[in-house]
């Protein structure tokens, strides 16, 4: 096998290697000078490239003077260092899944090739394979546990310029979504990926839009603007894609009482029986549990203390002062600051 072909295989199997390194090792292994590897050459030149002195480390600790961790070391490495309560059980069928040396096997042993196989194996890993499913007691009250919450869920870029999406949605579950900003205005084609990622409340920044449709931006900014409807369809087809746990809509609520009956037709008429509209079983005491929520959609948002006054004027709601959340203060806070920016921004 020449160089280059051998570079070609080291880019079939993803490993990356600099050319000047590679080439050093490959005239090291070439024992004959005939400018190609063959057989015992190549084995050679893989080892050294892919050679590990951290691991070279602890296989020399719990291995014999012949090269081999015996299945009682191998207990011990799992019990002392991967800290694996089940060492004892475990340890065999390692050594039979990844030893690649029936001799080794026989002596119920594991070689440096095969415990380097384990280390890279699903086995090795160092997240639990058992957490890969829900593990959790998920029948406490929903108030008892930390929801994977993102804040300017719609925000594709900045906050102040950037468009706004429903992909956003459905793409990422951090506080903004730093990447590249589009040039073309959203659209519906863009519904398609923060609740596939495990998020499970998302935040809806709404407004009073044209037509009585209601929209959705980072209000006082320069932020493109989207239907509210549009994101409520978003939120159904992809809530429960990769969990069936209950959804949270965050309403920042900017919009008048009318635009507000509005939202609460899209959202019945579009979620249906996902928007859950009464307590379980009629318990008011607390709040269900994520099980007993499963494949629902929860509304969290602040209440109107009455209905809209009659004598108003010009279509203004004269609602009754009402006790302001942290949360609310926070918001409002947050759109005077933005309001601030933007307007230092355009002098």
């Amino acid at each position: 096998m020449s160089f280059k072909e051998l570079k070609n295989f080291l880019k079939e199997v993803n490993i990356e290697v600099d050319d000047y390194h590679a080439k050093e090792i490959f005239q090291y292994c070439d024992k004959s000078k005939t400018e190609a590897l063959e057989d015992d050459e190549i084995e050679e030149f893989y080892k050294i490239l892919t050679e590990r002195k951290e691991i070279d480390t602890i296989f020399q600790k719990y291995s014999d003077a012949e090269g081999l961790m015996s299945c009682q070391n191998l207990v011990r490495f799992l019990y002392e260092t991967q800290q694996e309560e089940d060492a004892v059980v475990a340890a065999p069928p390692l050594i039979q899944r990844y030893e690649p040396s029936e001799r080794a096997k026989k002596r119920n042993a594991m070689t440096k090739d095969g415990f380097l196989m384990y280390l890279l194996s699903d086995d090795g890993n160092i997240f639990n394979t058992s957490h890969r499913k829900v593990y959790q007691d998920m029948t406490q009250p929903l108030s008892h546990y930390f929801v994977s919450s993102s804040h300017n869920t719609y925000l594709m870029d900045d906050q102040l310029t950037g468009p706004s999406s429903t992909e956003a949605y459905i793409r990422q579950y951090l506080c903004l979504i730093l990447r590249r900003r589009f040039k073309t205005q959203p659209g519906p084609f863009f519904v398609s990926r923060a609740l596939t990622k495990g998020c499970r409340c998302v935040e809806l920044d709404c407004w009073d839009g044209p037509n009585s449709e209601p929209i959705i931006y980072h209000g006082y900014t320069l932020t493109s603007k989207i239907l509210f409807s549009d994101v409520i369809k978003a939120i159904k087809n992809y809530a429960f894609k990769t969990s069936p746990y209950p959804v949270i809509i965050s309403l920042e609520n900017h919009c008048s009482l009318e635009q507000q009956k509005v939202m609460a037709q899209h959202m019945t008429s579009i979620l249906q029986d996902m928007l859950l509209v009464a307590p379980i079983d009629g318990s008011k005491s607390q709040f269900p549990s994520p099980e007993q929520l499963k494949g629902k959609i929860l509304v969290k948002g602040k209440k109107l203390s009455r209905q809209e006054d009659p004598s108003g004027t010009n279509g203004n709601n004269n609602l009754e002062a009402e006790d302001v959340s942290d949360e609310d203060e926070a918001a409002e806070m947050e759109d005077e600051s933005v309001k601030t920016e933007v307007q230092q921004k355009g002098k």
